[in-house]
């Protein structure tokens, strides 16, 4: 099995992001991160401990489980994990707490840590210096970040002090990146995208034009001022 290939499932069997990744918005998200876990797995041979923080469904996690990687998946969602433990048998499911400040598992016991579109997480104060902790030197950390330092990031970051909502921009990709290569780490492959404001679930017939000229004007390599920003980055 490939990275290119998905597994079916039902739409009963579909958890809410699932879905979301199946609109037009949420293709063009998940083709992109699909492409840098398939460099990461590349990268990465022979495959081997492999932890993924908050793995929803855990079609990330399985994929990469059918491709020879034993699989940690860690989540605070309960469903998240029965559901994670029928699809991935093979996986060790950790639940833990929203509070929690550790990442559950050995130091230097990983060679790939995933934190995709987690944003408490890989907000947090305390998620690089544990990511440091739990991989083994060469390991890969890949991860998505949304940049306050955009137009988008910008005015969602008001509108949240605003509205009191959680803010997902509440940092700058820099000031983020400074402090990971301080921490001992190198980013080896960054990009930006999300230029456009089409909702999270958005399925407008839009959106395919809006991708093909955000890649057509090359915003795509401009992660310091993109909205959203996917990276590898590499325990040093």
């Amino acid at each position: 099995m490939t990275l290119d290939q998905s597994h079916d499932h039902t739409a009963a069997e579909l958890t809410h992001w699932e879905w979301v990744s199946q609109t037009r918005w949420g293709s063009y998200i998940t083709d992109i991160e699909r492409t840098f876990l398939r460099h990461a797995h590349e990268l990465r041979q022979p495959p081997s401990h492999a932890i993924e923080i908050g793995p929803d469904g855990g079609r990330w996690s399985r994929l990469l489980s059918d491709l020879g990687w034993n699989m940690t998946c860690v989540d605070v969602n309960e469903s998240s994990m029965d559901l994670c433990r029928k699809r991935i048998p093979a996986a060790k499911c950790i639940l833990t707490t929203p509070d929690a400040k550790r990442i559950p598992c050995d130091s230097g016991s990983a060679s790939l840590l995933l934190c995709i579109e987690v944003a408490p997480v890989i907000q947090s104060d305390w998620f690089i210096p544990e990511s440091h902790r739990v991989l083994q030197h060469g390991g890969l950390l890949l991860g998505v970040i949304w940049n306050r330092l955009s137009f988008r990031g910008v005015f969602c970051h008001m509108k949240a002090a605003l509205l009191r909502e959680d803010d997902y921009y509440g940092i700058t990709y820099g000031s983020w990146k400074e402090s990971l290569c301080q921490r001992g780490f190198r980013i080896v492959r960054e990009e930006g995208l999300c230029w456009f404001p089409f909702s999270r679930t958005s399925n407008s017939r839009l959106v395919p034009y809006a991708t093909r000229l955000e890649s057509f004007l090359g915003l795509r390599k401009l992660p310091a001022v993109s909205p959203w920003v996917i990276f590898i980055a590499r325990k040093e």
